[in-house]
């Protein structure tokens, strides 16, 4: 069975004992964080770091954002133009203890000309010219068969290659912090949907967006973006240490958590029924992969931070098969995909 429909009907199941054996809840309602208390006592400081967040406006980018304000770190919030981006950026300014407040960049992940002009206006108002590290968090699930302003499809977009080209964009920045710092980190937001099969398919990052397999594809589409966080994550890796790099790529996974994502595709299994946030863990335990990926000394450059599946702090997994179907081939052609879209990217 392909995995990105294990995992569905994973959720599914989910969804289904959820309603079996739990009273209804309003959306506003969720998990007590079992472990993000204490998983954030321990966390280093942030202070004198500057990190950047795309999708910073809700769930899991939200909670990653407001830790690392809490921690101490300069903040550009990379979003789309919305009251609710507003909002968040007014709540993180908040928490800010000690540093700079947050800057608040407007973003479309589906418009690689807004990127480039996010990418810009960082370079342009970064302390130095350093970026210790950028978090790439935006995404999308299940989302219809539409393209993008440049014509690729609209999650293949917002979750690879508008990340790809903010990483190209932004490394000499980074580099210059990994100089001065002796490290620096590109993060990227995967999902237990890219393990498995099918594998890389290169069709569905080809500029046709709108005619990759309509409905019934959703779930592909997903899982081949999803796939592919996690090739661009051991490229980059293979080619910054060719290099001798102190710039470290590493890879994460949320699990499933209570996010607008966990609410849309509860909406597409159960849709007009209430959706039970209690049933899976909290956004702020799903961010611990990610917060570990971006805070703690001790990760190397090239792994994959991942929830157990029973609860608990984050594991290091393999990112190669059979957990991720990885190669030297699959590498090599993604990154050509995604030169190909929005310019070489020599690293």
């Amino acid at each position: 069975m392909d995995n990105w429909v294990f995992s569905m009907l994973m959720l599914f199941a989910t969804m289904m004992m959820t309603r079996a054996f739990s009273l209804p809840s309003s959306q506003s309602q969720t998990r007590r964080s079992e472990f993000y208390p204490r998983f954030f006592d321990e966390l280093p400081s942030m202070s004198g770091k500057t990190v950047v967040v795309t999708g910073a406006s809700r769930g899991l980018g939200y909670v990653t954002a407001l830790t690392l304000a809490k921690k101490g770190a300069t903040l550009f919030l990379l979003n789309r133009k919305s009251a609710k981006s507003d909002e968040a950026f007014e709540e993180i300014a908040q928490a800010c203890t000690g540093c700079e407040p947050p800057i608040l960049v407007e973003c479309d992940m589906m418009d690689f000309a807004s990127v480039r002009k996010a990418a810009a206006e960082v370079k342009k108002k970064c302390a130095n010219g350093m970026v210790d590290v950028l978090c790439c968090n935006a995404g999308i699930m299940m989302q219809p068969d539409q393209a993008s302003k440049d014509g690729y499809d609209m999650t293949i977009a917002t979750n690879v290659l508008s990340h790809f080209l903010l990483t190209k964009e932004l490394l000499p920045d980074l580099e210059r912090a990994a100089s001065a710092r002796g490290e620096a980190r590109v993060v990227s937001m995967s999902s237990g949907s890219g393990f498995g099969s099918p594998p890389y398919n290169p069709s569905f990052f080809e500029k046709k967006g709108g005619s990759l397999g309509g409905e019934k594809a959703r779930g592909e589409r997903y899982h081949q973006s999803k796939l592919a966080n996690l090739a661009f994550t051991s490229a980059l890796h293979d080619k910054l240490q060719t290099r001798n790099s102190a710039v470290k790529a590493l890879a994460c996974t949320p699990g499933v958590c209570a996010t607008d994502m966990y609410i849309h595709v509860s909406s597409i299994f159960r849709p007009g029924e209430p959706v039970d946030l209690t049933a899976v863990r909290s956004v702020e335990d799903g961010s611990l992969a990610q917060l570990k990926c971006i805070c703690d000394p001790s990760v190397q450059s090239g792994e994959l931070w991942v929830p157990p599946r029973i609860g608990g702090l984050p594991i290091k997994i393999d990112m190669s098969p059979p957990n991720v179907l990885v190669d030297g081939d699959v590498k090599s052609r993604l990154w050509v995909a995604c030169e190909r879209a929005v310019g070489k990217f020599k690293v």
